[in-house]
């Protein structure tokens, strides 16, 4: 349900300030992502994944409805506490650098809007670890399409009158380059995949608490009068429910031998 109130101040990374409104807003991914996804892998209902900064669950969950096994890997306890019960989930504490997870057990691994936030040479040869030979690391995320929509447009604007130059770094990354950096991966494939999400108003403010690079950034000081500023747009713009744009990107590559 949605909440109210400020996010606790917070240090980037550390979503423990955000669990509850992070289990609440963040959006899910569509089906057809998964069913591409798993296509791209190779992988069919039955294959164990592990789900790398799994967060609360979300993507979990859907990965578990297309039939897979799933290992949640999520080394905050706040997240992992927001988590819904699912048979199909079994959960892990663990990070991308240090799973605890067995060697070569995992048919796919994926990080779902989670591994800008790992150390990459050392989490790379983690995931290449516990990968099944030739299998397949994806990760993917959720961007928000800010050009499709005044809406977001405008809060962008707003954000950025109270925390100049922000923007989310890891979407300017080289994920092309990166995963196969250090000869862990190889056979870079891509996908795009445009979706919308309705949302109240409610849920909107919660997706902004639930924003961790974005309370780091902007902190104590200025963080409440970001939500207040977004609190006022909508206020002008009236609607109870919109549509959220979203273009998801992901990129999976392939276990090379050890």
């Amino acid at each position: 349900m949605p909440t109210t109130g400020h996010p606790p101040p917070t240090v980037a990374g550390d979503f423990t300030g955000q669990a509850r409104w992070y289990a609440g807003a963040r959006p899910g991914y569509p089906d057809e992502l998964v069913t591409a996804l798993m296509a791209q892998a190779g992988v069919a209902a039955g294959a164990l994944v592990v789900d790398a900064g799994a967060g609360t669950g979300i993507a979990s969950r859907l990965l578990a409805r297309h039939g897979l096994r799933v290992v949640a890997l999520e080394p905050n306890a706040a997240m992992r506490a927001q988590a819904q019960s699912d048979p199909g989930v079994h959960w892990h504490a663990g990070s991308f650098e240090d799973t605890g997870l067995g060697t070569g057990l995992a048919d796919w691994v994926v990080a779902a809007q989670a591994f800008h936030w790992a150390d990459v040479p050392r989490a790379l040869p983690e995931m290449r670890r516990i990968l099944k030979p030739g299998r397949h690391f994806t990760v993917f995320w959720n961007d928000r399409d800010t050009e499709a929509s005044a809406l977001l447009e405008q809060t962008l604007a707003r954000i950025r009158a109270s925390v100049p130059g922000y923007e989310e770094r890891y979407r300017e990354r080289d994920w092309d380059a990166e995963l196969v950096a250090g000869g862990h991966f190889d056979d870079v494939r891509r996908l795009t995949l445009r979706h919308a999400v309705r949302m109240s108003a409610a849920r909107f403010m919660d997706l902004w608490r639930s924003h961790n690079r974005l309370n780091a950034t902007a902190g104590p000081e200025r963080f409440p009068a970001v939500l207040a500023a977004i609190e006022a747009l909508l206020r002008e713009q009236g609607a109870a429910e919109f549509d959220v744009p979203y273009t998801c990107r992901a990129w999976s590559v392939r276990a090379r031998p050890a």
